[in-house]
């Protein structure tokens, strides 16, 4: 397939840049899954197509990247507002999960499929159980995603890797390289000593990314220097599992020896502002992570702590809760934020060709109208980008070449059916739950 997207003000993405570069009268060529060009109309080699989209009034740019969510967890939206995070968890969120079955796993993960898509992300890294029927779910609806399934481990048995490294091989590089697997422990409190040193080794041994909760709370925080005598970075550090890729979620609790750890080993910091302040975790200190060199990207975290997978809200929250935080409005620029959102999350899953637009990358793209009330008058399209846009301003998704949703309408995904299948299952989780008390 051959696709031509014309009339677009383009931006390619940004690395390294301080500022967000825009092209107006731009155009995209796309063959198969790889972008063959994007720059000025102008300038364009003689291409033929299958299809043209005109993307009039729309900036074209990157797909964003969902750097950590667990997005099953769409049938736990809403459960247990407002509580503190160990009755959120123990008496909320721990009851209903026993619920789950193979089928409820997948419609939930179609749900939140449909919603990232919707959204304009194109890309997720996800944390569960149940990855068999998660994979074959975003094999079939056309996403692409890090999946991993979640490690815990108290008895040093590390019986629950056992399915993480079946799953990784049957599935690392799936579904057209699609799809990727991880190993995911947990998290420090939830794994011993000798399942995460197995880890290190068998990450490294399949080259697989690993990707684990770090320092969400004080609890977290004070349970690791009880256990271990170290702040959780320390003690990884110490124990091998920082000396390969890494995608640590949170990071709230940190202090600046954690930080150098961290930028030392060039672990990928998974943000996840909304969900830290819901579940009244912390703020993290992304500002200072960045000056030190750290490599930070966005998260929404699962519905359950968020409520929802809009990308858009966290890179709006991001730059503003740091400049309100630190009472200085300089220090988080939108390319940061940018770059935390689209390239910085596709390289930390293994892509190298992804995350800008560019000839040899990958055609993960979306269409963002500008010709909306919230964006106008555009005096400033970088700070717009990042501050006045909304994830219902995505006209079109593109994954791996293929337009997986436009102008109201899935290609891959039927919306009334999944929405009533939503309101269904999460009725008969609960009814299971009732029967049980």
């Amino acid at each position: 397939m051959r696709t031509r997207i014309t009339n677009i003000t383009l931006t390619p993405g940004v690395q390294g840049q301080a500022h967000i570069p825009f092209i107006d009268h731009a155009e995209v060529h796309v063959v198969g899954n790889r972008i063959e060009y994007a720059g000025e109309a102008a300038n364009a080699p003689p291409f033929v197509e299958d299809e043209t989209i005109d993307g009039s009034g729309c900036l074209c740019m990157p797909g964003l990247v969902n750097l950590h969510t667990h997005t099953p967890m769409t049938y736990l939206r809403s459960v247990g507002g407002d509580l503190s995070l160990d009755d959120w968890l123990h008496k909320a969120i721990f009851p209903l999960e026993k619920q789950w079955d193979a089928q409820l796993i997948r419609t939930a993960t179609d749900l939140g499929c449909m919603e990232m898509i919707r959204f304009g992300t194109t890309t997720f890294n996800d944390m569960y159980f149940y990855t068999d029927e998660i994979a074959e779910v975003v094999k079939q609806n056309g996403m692409r995603a890090l999946l991993g399934h979640g490690i815990v481990d108290f008895d040093e048995s590390c019986a629950d890797m056992v399915e993480g490294v079946r799953m990784a091989e049957k599935w690392h590089h799936g579904a057209n390289d699609r799809i990727r697997f991880s190993l995911a422990p947990h998290s420090e409190g939830a794994t011993t000593p000798t399942l995460l040193r197995k880890v290190a080794q068998t990450a490294k041994s399949m080259g697989l990314v690993v990707h684990t909760h770090v320092s969400e709370t004080d609890f977290d925080l004070q349970g690791c220097i009880k256990r271990r005598g170290a702040t959780p970075p320390a003690y990884l550090e110490q124990i091998g599992l920082l000396d390969g890729p890494v995608i640590a979620a949170h990071c709230v609790w940190f202090n600046d020896a954690d930080i150098e750890i961290f930028q030392k080993h060039g672990v990928t910091i998974a943000h996840n502002p909304i969900s830290n302040l819901k579940l009244a975790s912390g703020i993290a200190p992304i500002a200072k992570m960045l000056k030190q060199g750290c490599k930070v990207a966005l998260g929404t975290d699962g519905v359950a702590s968020n409520n929802n997978l809009n990308l858009w809200e966290e890179i709006k929250l991001m730059p503003m809760l740091q400049k309100g935080n630190m009472l200085d409005p300089l220090v988080v620029s939108p390319a940061e934020t940018f770059a935390a959102a689209t390239v910085v999350g596709a390289k930390a899953i293994g892509y190298d060709d992804l995350g800008l637009l560019k000839p040899g990358y990958l055609a993960d793209l979306i269409l963002l109208d500008l010709q909306v009330p919230h964006m106008a008058p555009t005096i400033d399209l970088e700070a717009n980008l990042i501050y006045a846009a909304q994830g219902s301003d995505v006209r079109l998704t593109m994954v791996d070449g293929k337009i997986l949703y436009r102008d109201g309408v899935f290609t891959t995904l039927n919306r009334q059916q999944l929405l009533a299948q939503a309101e269904q299952g999460a009725h008969e989780m609960r009814t299971r739950l009732s029967k049980q008390a």
